[in-house]
């Protein structure tokens, strides 16, 4: 395997230290290095399948490097830093880097991105390491939207349609995924993130839940205490790991603003904001499309759901849209009767209830998101789509 070490100074000791490693492990001949203002002119020429890019000297030229790299190669790439600054991992990881390594451990976080790289068949391709899932970030406006149930029902529906589809439960402390799935798993996120230099995907298997639908759920830790344990490092390689395994990545999100949380919604293909039709929540979906404009993340991975749809009281769907500035999504029917009878027996509704009006909007809805805005394909149920 050609490899190749990407840093703006190829003698400071993580760089050295770095070569001979990648010596010893993959790369007989020895690994190329290029320093950062050399990487368009060298890089293309270089035919390296394993480029790493360390960033902890020059953090903001090694993340400016970084988004270069990723740009002209279609090899993995691995970030090197301290894991003690969040910020410059979620950086890395949002400018294109496959993975970030611990420059304090380099061997043990190498041989584990290795052995997950053997453990998937190839001896030198990237599709081994290469994200291949599509990630579907939930989001709820405010409590009670029903964005839990609707990760599970959107997840399930998933799954019925491509053999399995994975479920993350990032609501740590208090997710409900578990018991909306009626399932009782050995393990939970922040054990994974304890572990995170050893994770590999036999570990990550051993670590889901299985419901038998063909949903595989990475729970939430449920006692306070743990979730304290719950880093973006881990949350990025469960991420990575799901999306080798699966074709679908369903995450039930806490909010907008803690780093994990972050972290994922800049990863993810399309994210899904859940709300109902009154004052508070509306008021809600424009703070979060403001705090998502600010970091950077595009309206165009957004769509709303608009949960609970028909209920007494609640607002014209054209004043809302009014309010927003723009169109409205997904209206998902109102009946409690329906959704609480499945959740209190941990089905899915869309399981126990197929026929229903309300299950029946939930399945076009999670068949649609990634489906191009052409209106002549609409179903009923989907009426009109989210758009600024």
């Amino acid at each position: 395997m050609r490899t190749l070490v990407v840093s703006n100074n190829p003698h400071d000791p993580v760089s050295s230290r770095l070569r001979r490693l990648l010596r010893a492990k993959v790369d007989d001949l020895g690994p190329a290095t290029i320093e950062f203002h050399e990487v368009a002119v060298r890089l293309p020429n270089s035919r390296a399948e394993l480029i790493l890019v360390i960033l902890s000297a020059d953090p903001l030229a090694g993340l400016e490097t970084l988004q270069k790299v990723r740009s002209l190669t279609t090899g993995c790439v691995l970030a090197v830093g301290p894991v003690s600054d969040a910020s410059l991992i979620m950086s890395a990881l949002q400018d294109g880097a496959d993975h970030y390594l611990d420059e304090a451990d380099l061997e043990k976080g190498l041989d584990a991105i290795l052995a997950r790289w053997q453990s998937r068949g190839a001896s030198g391709s990237h599709s081994a390491i290469q994200k291949v899932g599509r990630v579907i970030g939930v989001l709820a406006a405010s409590g009670g939207s029903g964005a839990s149930t609707m990760a599970v029902n959107i997840a399930t529906v998933l799954a019925q349609d491509h053999g399995k589809c994975a479920l993350i439960d990032l609501k740590p402390g208090k997710g409900d995924l578990a018991a909306l799935l009626d399932l009782n798993p050995s393990f939970h996120l922040a054990e994974l993130c304890q572990n995170v230099t050893r994770l590999d995907q036999t570990m990550f298997e051993k670590v889901m839940a299985r419901h038998a639908s063909g949903v595989h759920l990475l729970a939430s830790p449920q006692v306070f205490a743990d979730t304290r344990l719950v880093t973006p490092q881990g949350v990025s390689e469960a991420l990575a790991l799901a999306r080798q395994q699966f074709p679908y990545v369903v995450v039930d999100l806490e909010d907008c603003f803690h780093e994990e949380q972050l972290l994922t919604l800049r990863m993810a293909d399309a994210i899904l904001l859940v709300s109902r039709l009154d004052f508070t929540s509306m008021r809600n979906v424009r703070r979060i499309l403001d705090q998502l404009d600010r970091v950077g993340i595009g309206r165009g991975t957004v769509k709303l759901a608009v949960n609970r749809y028909g209920q007494p009281n609640e607002l014209p769907a054209a004043e809302a849209e009014e309010a927003l500035g723009g169109r409205l999504g997904y209206y998902i029917p109102d009946d409690p009767k329906t959704i609480n009878g499945a959740n209190n027996i941990g089905v899915p509704a869309v399981l126990k209830a197929p026929t229903a009006k309300v299950c029946q909007a939930i399945q076009a809805m999670a068949r649609d998101i990634f489906e191009r805005r052409q209106a002549k394909k609409r179903s009923s149920v989907l009426t009109k789509l989210f758009s600024f």
